[in-house]
This record gives C-alpha cells, sequence and structure tokens, in this order.
C-alpha cells in the first residue's frame, strides 16, 4: 500500500533509469522513461513548479549519500574500538573470577584447601547442568536473560558465593563441634551451587553480546580477556586473605558494569548488531539442521577433550610446582609467565586469524593443537628436573589460552550466522567446555590422591593428555574448520553489507525489503530466506518484484551487478 510502482515504459528500459517525481504528468514520465534527459525545449518542472532533478544532481546526492555513509562508518568504527575495549576487560574480569576464587589457596588458605575442592566440584557440576538446562529451555531463557534483574542479579550473586568461601573454611577449621560442622556443609554447598548457577547465566549474557561482533571483534575481545585474566591473576598473587577475597568478589560486578556500558550506550548499540534476538526455532530446513547440528556436536567435543587434556595437565603441574617452589611464589611465576607467553602467543594467533589467505585459519590450528599436545607431552618434565616447573606449565595455559580465543571466534559466528538457534548452540558448546575440565580434574586428584605421583604414573597421564588432543584434531577436523570459518562475519562480509543498506537507501526500500535483498545477493535461496525470515513463498516472492521494481532491475544477477559497482 502506498508504494510507488514504475511505469511500463520503465520495466522494459534498463536496470539505471530515473524514476519520474511523484505527480508528474505522462510527457514527463515518458521523459523520464527515456533516461530523465528533456529534450530541448521541453518542460523540465514538475506539477509543483520545481526543477526536476538532474542526472548531476543525481550524482551530487550519490557522492552525498557515499560522504555520509563514509562519515557513519568512521564513527561506527571509533566507536566499537570503545566497546570492544570495554567487553574486553568485562570477559577478563570474569575469566579471572574462576581462578581466583577456585584455583588459589589464597582465600582460604591451606588448611581450607579441602573445602575449595569440594566447592569447585559442586560449583562445576553445578554450571554444567546449568548450561544444559538453558540449551533445552532456550525458547524460555532467551527473553529473560536479556532483562536488567538477571544481568545485575547473576553478578551480585558470584560475588556472594565468592564471600561464603573464607566463611565456610573457617566453620569448617574450627572446633569440631556437630552445629560447625553442618553449618560449613550448608555454606559449602551454597557457595558452590550459587556460583555454578550464576556463572552459567553470566556466560549465557556475554555469549548473547559477543555473538553480534564481527569475527576480528570477537578475536580483539577474547584476546584481551585472556590478557587482563593473566594480568589480574598475577596482580591477584600479592593480596592476603581478605584483599584476595575482596577483589575476587569484585570481579563479577566489575565485568558486569563493563559489560552492560559498553553495550549500552549510543554509541556501543550502533557499533553493534543491537537487535534483538529472533525467536529461537530450529532451522526448518533439514541441510542446515544437519550441519548445525554437527558444527555443535564438532565443537563441544573438540572443547570437551581439549578441556580435560589442559585440566590434567594443570592439577598435575600445580601439585609438582608447589611441592617444589612454595604455593604463592609458584602462584606468582606461572602467572607472569603464562602472561608473557600468553602475550606472544596471542600475537600469532590474531595475526594468523586476519590473514586474508583461506590456510591461515588451518595453520593457525594446526600451531595450537602441536602446542597443546607438547604442554601435555613435557608433564614428566618437573620430576626429572624439579626447578622446570614453571615453564612448561606456563607454555601449557598459554596455548590453551590460545585455543579458547579461536574457540570464541567460531562459537560466536556461528551464532551470528544462526541468531535463531543462538542460546542453544552456545550452551551446549559451552556444556562440552564445562565437562572436559570437569574430568580433566578427577583424573587428576585420582592420580595424585591414589598413586606414589612418580614418573612411572605421570607419564601416562602425559601421554594420555597428548592422546586426547590428538582426538580433538580428529573430532573438529580441519573441514568442520572451513565450514565454522565460512559462517563468520567478516570485515568483507560486512562492506558488502554496507552496499546494500546504500543502494536501499537511495531507492527507499523497507526494512523487511532491504533484508530480502541483502540474503538473495548474497546467493541464498527461497527456500533458505523463508526458513530464515518465518515468511511465507508467496510473501517472498511479491517482496522480490517490489525489490525489482524499485531497484529498476529484471533479475537477481542484475541487482547483484547494481550492488558491486556500488561504492560502501
Amino acid at each position: 500500500m502506498g508504494e510507488k510502482r514504475t511505469t511500463g515504459a520503465a520495466k522494459t528500459e534498463g536496470p539505471r533509469m530515473a524514476q519520474a517525481p511523484v505527480g508528474a504528468s505522462d510527457n514527463e514520465r515518458a521523459s523520464s522513461a527515456a533516461g530523465g534527459r528533456g529534450k530541448p525545449g521541453q518542460d523540465t518542472r514538475d506539477d509543483r513548479g520545481k526543477p526536476k532533478q538532474s542526472a548531476g544532481d543525481d550524482s551530487k546526492s550519490r557522492k552525498g549519500l557515499s560522504q555520509a555513509l563514509a562519515s557513519k562508518g568512521d564513527q561506527a568504527r571509533e566507536s566499537l574500538g570503545r566497546t570492544e575495549a570495554l567487553t574486553g576487560v568485562a570477559l577478563g574480569c570474569f575469566l579471572a573470577w574462576v581462578p581466583m576464587t577456585f584455583q588459589s589457596l589464597n582465600i582460604v588458605g591451606d588448611e581450607g584447601e579441602p573445602v575449595l575442592d569440594t566447592v569447585y566440584l559442586i560449583s562445576i557440576c553445578t554450571l554444567l547442568l546449568t548450561q544444559v538446562l538453558i540449551g533445552i529451555e532456550h525458547k524460555r531463557c532467551a527473553v529473560w536473560l536479556a532483562k536488567t534483574p538477571a544481568r545485575a542479579g547473576s553478578a551480585i550473586a558470584m560475588a556472594a558465593s565468592t564471600l561464603l568461601l573464607p566463611v565456610a573454611a573457617g566453620w569448617a577449621g574450627g572446633e569440631s563441634a556437630a552445629g560447625a560442622f553442618v553449618a560449613s556443609i550448608a555454606l559449602t554447598t551454597a557457595s558452590g551451587v550459587v556460583s555454578g548457577v550464576s556463572s552459567g547465566l553470566f556466560l549465557a549474557q556475554f555469549g548473547i553480546l559477543m555473538s553480534k561482533f564481527s569475527a576480528k571483534a570477537t578475536a580483539a575481545i577474547a584476546a584481551t580477556g585472556y590478557l587482563c585474566m593473566s594480568a589480574l591473576f598475577c596482580l591477584f598473587s600479592f593480596f592476603g586473605p581478605l584483599e584476595s577475597c575482596l577483589f575476587a568478589a569484585s570481579m563479577p560486578v566489575i565485568s558486569s558494569f563493563l559489560r552492560d556500558t559498553g553495550a549500552s550506550t549510543q554509541k556501543g548499540k550502533q557499533a553493534i548488531d543491537d537487535k534483538p534476538l529472533p525467536s529461537q526455532t530450529e532451522p526448518a530446513s533439514p541441510e542446515n539442521r544437519r550441519q548445525l547440528r554437527h558444527l555443535t556436536l564438532a565443537l563441544a567435543l573438540c572443547c570437551a577433550l581439549i578441556g580435560c587434556a589442559n585440566e590434567l595437565a594443570r592439577t598435575l603441574y600445580i601439585q609438582m610446582g608447589i611441592a617444589g617452589a612454595g604455593g604463592q611464589y609458584y602462584a606468582f611465576i606461572q602467572a607472569g609467565a603464562a602472561l608473557i607467553i600468553g602475550l606472544g602467543a596471542t600475537v600469532i594467533t590474531l595475526a594468523l586469524v586476519s590473514m586474508k589467505t583461506p590456510r591461515a585459519p588451518e595453520l593457525c590450528y594446526r600451531i595450537l593443537i602441536l602446542f597443546l599436545a607438547l604442554g601435555a607431552l613435557l608433564l614428566p618434565t618437573p620430576l626429572l628436573y624439579p626447578i622446570s616447573a614453571v615453564a612448561p606449565y606456563a607454555l601449557n595455559s598459554a596455548a590453551f589460552q590460545c585455543y579458547g580465543i579461536l574457540a570464541w571466534v567460531l562459537i560466536c559466528g556461528a551464532c551470528h550466522q544462526y541468531p535463531a538457534t543462538s542460546i542453544r548452540v552456545f550452551q551446549f558448546v559451552r556444556a562440552g567446555w564445562t565437562f572436559g575440565p570437569l574430568a580433566g580434574m578427577l583424573i587428576g586428584r585420582f592420580v595424585v590422591n591414589c598413586t606414589s605421583f612418580e614418573l612411572a604414573q605421570v607419564f601416562p597421564c602425559a601421554v594420555l593428555g597428548a592422546a586426547l588432543v590428538m582426538m580433538a584434531a580428529m573430532a573438529f577436523t580441519e573441514h568442520d574448520l572451513a565450514f565454522a570459518v565460512n559462517l563468520l562475519p567478516t570485515d568483507r562480509k560486512r562492506r558488502f553489507t554496507d552496499k546494500c543498506l546504500a543502494i536501499a537507501s537511495r531507492c527507499g526500500l523497507s526494512e523487511r525489503e532491504t533484508e530480502i535483498m541483502t540474503l538473495f545477493a548474497k546467493g541464498r535461496n527461497l527456500a533458505y530466506i523463508q526458513d530464515q525470515l518465518c515468511l511465507s513463498k508467496s510473501t517472498v516472492s511479491t517482496h522480490r518484484q517490489h525489490i525489482y521494481q524499485k531497484l529498476g532491475v529484471h533479475s537477481s544477477q542484475e541487482m547483484i551487478d547494481l550492488i558491486q559497482e556500488e561504492k560502501a
């Protein structure tokens, strides 16, 4: 209704004709159909007496539109850099909360280690259950996760669970009274359950936000996050029990504030795709469902196997390192070494991921697998050379952090491509990422507590860790990697989208017509667009005819040619 259609003469001319102004006479429409160039002496004014737009004026308007789009692009890039930095630091605060709370004795002391192990076990099991439940009930959780109480409440609950740790450890280390024992069990259970549920919700909110960024922005955010995590944990090693507890408890609160600040400002909304998530539904196309399920399963299995190998190595490395160096001193050395090596490895990873050659991501993946396997194979070295515990553990940590960067990019890229199933995909992959460390921790604790902890017992663990890494490479093959990389929202794809938006703005396309035009221009077929936009076949066909009429083209190829000639 109310849309202006071209005349029959306009349909027979070519794809680049000037449209007659609204209210023009028949002669003027004929002149417009002839290319907008009036004959000498012909009236060049419309019914209201205003001069018609000439070809030169049209060229000037196009130039002005291009300049306006370029200015908006510069502003968006500046806003994106600020949003990336805030989101990266926010991610680093969240990632640092885990080792500060569960992988260090700074808060509870040596006598509180049994309580800490119990809380960690309860927390990681609860986290795994939370991620699976959110993945199953993703339709109901999509709306609730975006609400302010859920965002703020999860951060506050994580902080509260951290503050409960020293209290639970104090009750457990006190007099063996029945009341103190019951209180210690209650506080330990509460801390584990609350931390698991709240961190699962917090992580889901991060996944929704990061799936709206481009691949390069996601890699920058993840790299910033892991580097901030190492730096914050290194700083954490200097603190006493009270300062450590307060510092760790502040991490989720600071993370929530920075994350919401970067995404909620007007500039932040312009820098990312701030549209709400669509209704969470499975793709209607059987081929899309099969590809998405295979990618989700392969990524989840790969994360589980690599996470298991890393946690097994981490558990044994720490036990061997602490035996030779002492707790706080060793924690400081390994955090500093991991920061330095992680910085170099992160730079290499980002350089490879950002390369334009198609083999770069595969090369990056091979290097990461090699270093992960090497970190596992070096596991027996502290028993042979006690002073060498720091270097191999730092190598193992840095390799796992770089793998984490790549995994974040791939997961968020898949969620960006399939927004209607983004919560489900993210949660199931993260569930595999959680299950792996749980299994690795249990295996490592069994080796530490139930064996003599000698070379004969540690060497099979090293072989097992390397085998798990190789199995991960077979579960998520280079073919799967190529498919996942093809889904990434790269800058090249965004430039193509900018061209589509410029064409849509100049020709007066509606928001829905712009969306459909972009999908057709990307080579998507009618069935795919029906599935993605939840529209009927006739509705999509009608929109396509309206798009062709407004653009003055007759086929999809002419539309693509028109878009490619546009200057973004």
